[in-house]
C-alpha cells in the first residue's frame, strides 16, 4: 500500500501550495462576481440561484485541484454565467410578462380556511406538503388562516384571522388527522382531509366533498385561537 499515492496522487507535496493559491483566486473571483450581481441575485431570483451555484461550482472546482485546467478557462465560464444572469435580470426588470415566464408567479394555497381553487388546479401543490410549515407557525387548524400564498422564492406567506373571525377548520397535527373517517359517527362540524372544506354532517352520513370533488374522508373540525 503506497500512502504517497493515496494521499497525494501523482503530484508532489508542493502541488498543495498551488492548490491553496488556486482556491484563493477562485474564491475571490466567486465573491467578486456575486457582489456584482447584488442582493437581487441571492435573495429574489431564487429560480436562478441553483443554476448559478451549479454552473459556478463546477467551473470553480476543477481549476482548484486539476493541474491541467487553467484558471483562465474558469474565468471565461464566470463571465458568460454572470453576463447571462445580468441580461435575464434586465429583461425581468423591463417586462412583467417575461418575469412571470422566467420566475413564475405566487400561488394562493389557502383561502378563507380551506384550499383555494387555484391550489386544487395545481396537483403538485398538495396541501399536506405545507402542513409542517404551518405547524411551525403554531397553527392548529386551517380555520385560523385567512390566506396563505406560496411565493416565487418557495416561502409561504401567511395572513391570520383576527381572533373573533376564526372559523372551525381542518386540524393539521398528525394525531388529529389520523382520526379521519368515511362514515360520520356523530353529528357535528367536519372538515375534508384533502382541502379543508368544512360542513355540518349528520350521524351515518357518507359524502364526497362537494368543494374538491376528490375526497370522501372527513375529520372533526377544530376551533380555537392560535398559540403565540
Amino acid at each position: 500500500m503506497n500512502w504517497q499515492d493515496i494521499l497525494f496522487g501523482a503530484e508532489d507535496f508542493m502541488f498543495l501550495v498551488e492548490i491553496a493559491f488556486r482556491s484563493l483566486i477562485m474564491f475571490l473571483l466567486l465573491f467578486a462576481g456575486l457582489r456584482i450581481t447584488g442582493k437581487r441575485g441571492v435573495k429574489q431570483l431564487s429560480i436562478f440561484e441553483l443554476l448559478i451555484i451549479i454552473a459556478l461550482g463546477s467551473a470553480a472546482g476543477d481549476p482548484m485541484i486539476y493541474k491541467e485546467i487553467g484558471i483562465v478557462y474558469a474565468l471565461v465560464v464566470f463571465i458568460i454565467v454572470f453576463f447571462t444572469y445580468w441580461l435575464i435580470t434586465k429583461l425581468i426588470e423591463h417586462s412583467k410578462k417575461i418575469e412571470t415566464i422566467l420566475e413564475g408567479k405566487p400561488y394562493q394555497i389557502i383561502h378563507e380556511g380551506k384550499a383555494s381553487k387555484e391550489s386544487l388546479r395545481h396537483k403538485e401543490l398538495a396541501m399536506d406538503e405545507f402542513f409542517s410549515v404551518l405547524r411551525n407557525q403554531h397553527i392548529f387548524h386551517l380555520g385560523q388562516v385567512e390566506s396563505a400564498i406560496l411565493e416565487t422564492s418557495g416561502e409561504l406567506s401567511i395572513l391570520f384571522y383576527n381572533s373573533p373571525d376564526i372559523k372551525a377548520g381542518l386540524p393539521i397535527w398528525p394525531n388529529y388527522l389520523e382520526k379521519k373517517t368515511k362514515q360520520i359517527k356523530h353529528h357535528g362540524m367536519y372538515a375534508c382531509t384533502y382541502c379543508g372544506y368544512t360542513r355540518i354532517m349528520n350521524e351515518g352520513e357518507r359524502n364526497v366533498c362537494e368543494y374538491c370533488n376528490e375526497n370522501d374522508e372527513w375529520v372533526k373540525a377544530q376551533t380555537g385561537d392560535r398559540e403565540k
